[in-house]
């Protein structure tokens, strides 16, 4: 909110943790690494996302973001979009921030955000536009679920805000709104004073509107003669709209308050109701945080920025845990009480202003800092992403994570490391990074919950690379991981009956039923094996999701005898497949006889008669016109 304060802050956290003790324990910290953790890799998905290098010369910070969809995955950083399949997390598509949004030219966009809307059936994002005296809002979403459409297949807006630049935007959604949350500040001076944080509803697009053509309004809450006030009357700094991942019509934002003066206790909620109106509905007591020290790296004097104590993202979805009540996850770094940097965690529920449980991930030796958290589509049990670093590790990106009977406030033992920086960041070249302040990280990464698998959230960080001509060369990396033991997504086949007969030259059918597993959603495609010669199969429908009619058809030359069948399915990497047979015998056909077999009439005998008798053959067993 201040920088002169925040610097002065900066100064005292870092002197506490020049001063620190090692000694101070921490419970289910990194340094439990050495114990196998109850997470893990979700089928193999870590992949190397977005990197300075697609941009050529690496704005930094990168604000690595993403969210994770029915069927693909989605990567926002600064100046660079992708979209990546989400079985393999293979790059499918990308582009430039700018010609993406259609921003004009001289306006720089930055501080990107992107979150699936499973109540719409739609990706939506949020941004900034920046141009002196000229900045702006930026927001969209796409028009049907399919993002890959860049950007022909998005609706795009933006709202002038003149010489109010609406920093650190953060997004969010509930049934009836898109939120973004931002802290304003004046471009008429220089130091760009801070004049308010405030917040933006816009009523969601109707459902089923693919054209972009509908009129959109844009509310805003606070400007500089209506201040945003927290409920002990200090000014709102950075609120965070939630990422509503389940029905609610309501959706929270929370914002810490801010701490670069003082020690800070409370996270203010508010919520919009119809209208728009916006609800302050109160403070929420939490344990004490201050401003983290930045954070030490191997090999260098250059110091890694830590943020201030602000949250920088929340996800909401009912806890069954909790009996079912709304809840909302989020985290903040702070300093811990070693001195060290440390990611603070809650799970509120911002309907009664209360606290399920706050729990910490620090370490005896190294700095937790830039961090995101998600419950899993499950509600009870989540994943916390961050990284890890001090002056004997290099930055690198750690994952916890805990289940429903995980004790409250606490991570199950161990960490998964998801990715390691190459070198030590530096930039030396871009605003006093590095010098005169902190080397810019962060400013946040991304957390989602996977709306097919139960169990598993993914995620986004930084890591950083070999510097390039004074530009940090920052690289990030893309990630999927399981709370616990998970089915991983699959399939099963099976096809009725198991056996058909039929007559060469006629025709028979099978149904073929696909019975997925661990939130397997995706189209199989069928074929069959085993026909004999002259005889075709076809599917209907193919690919097919739940159910298909094999539909086999046999020629007037195809060779009688008993067939083995195979169906098989394919999905990806899947295959599977069922067994059936098909008996041709002979086409069907009929004998006729008469008897007696002879007959005389003469004389007094004018007529006389037969008796025909039909024979069926080959299961014949139609009509017989004589």
């Amino acid at each position: 909110m201040n920088p002169a304060a925040l610097a002065a802050a900066k100064r005292r956290a870092d002197a506490a943790a020049n001063g620190a003790s090692s000694a101070i324990p921490r419970q289910a910290g990194p340094e439990s690494a050495a114990r196998k953790p109850s997470s893990a890799i979700f089928n193999s998905l870590n992949q190397p996302g977005l990197s300075a290098g697609d941009e050529g010369n690496g704005v930094t910070p990168p604000d690595t973001t993403g969210a994770i969809g029915p069927n693909f995955y989605m990567e926002f950083v600064n100046q660079f979009v992708g979209v990546f399949d989400r079985n393999t997390l293979a790059r499918v598509n990308s582009l430039d921030l700018a010609s993406f949004v259609g921003a004009p030219s001289g306006l720089t966009t930055t501080d990107v955000q992107i979150q699936w809307d499973p109540q719409s059936n739609r990706w939506i994002y949020a941004l900034i536009g920046f141009q002196t005296g000229n900045n702006y809002v930026l927001f969209g979403w796409t028009k049907t679920a399919d993002p890959t459409n860049l950007p022909g297949g998005w609706c795009r807006y933006g709202v002038g805000t003149g010489s109010s630049l609406n920093d650190y935007p953060k997004l969010g959604h509930d049934a009836n709104f898109i939120t973004i949350g931002s802290n304003v500040y004046s471009d008429t001076l220089p130091t760009y004073p801070f004049v308010t944080a405030n917040m933006w509803a816009i009523p969601k697009p109707l459902a089923g509107d693919t054209t972009c053509s509908s009129p959109v309004s844009a509310w805003y809450f606070a400007d500089a003669t209506h201040l945003l006030h927290n409920a002990d009357g200090s000014l709102a700094f950075t609120p965070v709209p939630a990422n509503t991942a389940d029905g609610s019509s309501t959706g929270y934002i929370v914002g810490a308050h801010d701490d670069t003066t003082a020690a800070q206790s409370k996270v203010m909620v508010w919520h919009f109701a119809s209208g728009p109106t916006l609800v302050a509905d109160g403070d929420i007591s939490v344990g004490s945080f201050s401003v983290p020290p930045s954070v030490p790296q191997p090999g260098t004097t250059y110091l890694l920025d830590s943020l201030d104590g602000r949250l920088t993202q929340a996800v909401q979805l009912r806890d069954p845990s909790a009996g079912g009540i709304e809840a909302l996850w989020t985290q903040h770094t702070v300093a811990g009480a070693s001195g060290r940097a440390v990611v603070r965690w809650n799970e509120f529920v911002p309907s009664t202003l209360s606290v399920l449980q706050e729990g910490e991930i620090g370490s005896d030796t190294d700095h937790i800092f830039n961090a995101a958290i998600s419950p899993s589509s499950g509600g009870s049990d989540a994943a916390v992403f961050y990284n890890r670093g001090s002056g004997s590790t290099l930055a690198l990106i750690g994952a916890q994570t805990r289940q429903s009977s995980t004790p409250p406030g606490q991570m199950d033992a161990g960490e998964v490391v998801l990715g390691t920086s190459a070198t030590f960041d530096q930039e030396t070249l871009f605003q006093g990074n590095c010098t005169t302040a902190p080397c810019r990280w962060g400013d946040y990464s991304g957390a989602s919950p996977d709306p097919s698998n139960a169990g598993v959230v993914w995620g986004s960080n930084q890591l950083a690379g070999p510097a390039f001509f004074g530009f940090a060369q920052w690289t990030t990396q893309n990630f999927a991981v399981s709370t616990g033991p998970v089915s991983v997504p699959d399939f099963s086949m099976s096809v009725t009956p198991a056996s058909q007969t039929v007559g060469v030259g006629s025709g028979t059918s099978y149904t073929v039923s696909i019975t997925p597993t661990g939130g397997f959603s995706g189209p199989v495609v069928l074929s069959v094996d085993g026909l004999p010669a002259g005889a075709t199969g076809s599917f209907t429908p193919n690919p097919a999701t739940g159910s298909s009619t094999l539909a086999v058809t046999t020629a007037t030359t195809t060779p009688t005898g008993t067939y083995p069948l195979t169906v098989r399915g394919v999905n990806g990497t899947l295959s599977h497949s069922a067994a059936a047979t098909l008996v041709v015998n002979p086409a069907p056909d009929f004998s006729l006889s008469a008897a007696p077999t002879s007959r005389s009439i003469g004389g007094s005998v004018s007529s006389t008669t037969y008796s025909i008798t039909v024979t069926p053959i080959n299961g014949f067993n139609s009509p017989v016109s004589l």
